[in-house]
């Protein structure tokens, strides 16, 4: 069996979605919690959340979206960019 390391970071939260923005925001103190106005519809009691802004259908192909919750989406983005900073083909 071959050992494989991925030399690559991704990343995709509510601060931003690549290494230096997600940098620039906690040096700055910069919160990604607001106000989620759907939740509201839902009746939920907490409308604040971290929630990554990101356009998933333009990053994954919707029959496979459909299949995968938010967080697995959000995952499979960050995977990809690491895989992609990795020069991995």
């Amino acid at each position: 069996m071959r050992r494989v390391v991925i030399t690559g970071m991704g990343i995709t939260s509510c601060l931003g979605n690549d290494a230096a923005s997600v940098s620039a925001a906690l040096a700055t103190g910069r919160s990604g919690i607001r106000r989620v106005a759907s939740y509201a519809e839902y009746g939920l009691r907490s409308q604040v959340a971290g929630v990554p802004v990101i356009d998933l259908p333009a990053l994954i192909d919707r029959r496979d979206l459909r299949f995968m919750g938010d967080a697995a989406a959000y995952a499979a983005v960050a995977m990809a960019d690491a895989i992609r900073m990795s020069g991995l083909t």
